[in-house]
């Protein structure tokens, strides 16, 4: 038991800027510490639906609206995934050999293209946030994207190679019970695609299949550009999968599903 609670506490410390108890960094904190986080999306998106029923109640525009939506998750988030983004830009747009790629990942530095990247996603994520705005029925299976994003960032980290031997991907990848990751992750996938299917029909059947088309297109972009999974690419894989799940309801509900 004392595992779980430190793999709940560690996923959170790690992944968010929620306050939780300091717990020691080894082996067994590590174990389970992906199965929770998913659950760091689950606070996202409620936390987003809340401030949707607030924008609602206190009959705000769609600009307060989106803004409050784009930066929710910058917040409870610390931007770890967006920072990810914008290294694994950096490197992309580079098109260097694969040996660049990863130092490009490694360094501090920002360039001129994450900048880019990282500007155009945050613009496209307003945008489509304020669109939305007049289809509110697509609110919960937008914001069911934060955490769908980690369940499938969690089962890429345990389940693809890692492109190099340190980083964080390595080490928590190398820790972790990746069975128990695989079985918990794939369990709030099926629960939540279920529910979202069952609610939502047309627009649960397509949040999942643009989630496991971009897990394939992911999967073939680290093996050919970089050799493998790192923790920048995991960011970037769940940023983009979450942009997708918007862009996908928000275009849902233009179209009156």
């Amino acid at each position: 038991m004392k595992k779980w609670v430190s793999g709940f506490c560690a996923a959170f410390s790690m992944y968010s800027t929620v306050p939780m108890p300091q717990v020691p960094w080894h082996a067994d904190t590590m174990r389970y510490l992906f199965c929770f986080f998913p659950w760091v999306g689950l606070l996202i998106g409620g936390l987003c639906l809340g401030w949707a029923w607030l924008c609602r109640a206190w009959h705000a525009g769609e600009m307060l609206f989106a803004g409050g939506m784009t930066l929710l998750p910058l917040i409870v988030s610390g931007g770890i995934h967006l920072d990810g983004m914008v290294d694994t830009a950096d490197a992309l747009y580079s098109r260097r050999e694969t040996e660049k790629k990863l130092e490009i990942l490694k360094d501090p530095h920002v360039g001129a293209f994450g900048v880019i990247v990282c500007g155009g996603y945050l613009l496209a994520s307003f945008a489509l946030w304020g669109q939305l705005y007049t289809s509110p029925r697509l609110l919960v299976p937008c914001c069911a994207g934060f955490f769908l994003s980690r369940c499938c960032s969690a089962m890429a980290v345990v389940s693809f190679p890692a492109a190099k031997n340190s980083g964080l991907a390595h080490l928590f990848s190398g820790y972790a019970d990746k069975k128990t990751v695989r079985i918990c992750c794939g369990c709030y996938l099926a629960f939540a695609g279920g529910l979202l299917i069952w609610r939502f029909w047309w627009a649960g059947v397509a949040v999942l299949i643009g989630i496991s088309l971009i897990f394939i297109v992911f999967w073939h972009l680290c093996k050919k550009q970089f050799g493998g999974i790192t923790g920048d690419l995991a960011g970037f894989f769940l940023q983009m999968t979450e942009l997708a799940v918007l862009a996908v309801c928000t275009f849902g509900g233009m179209l009156e599903w």
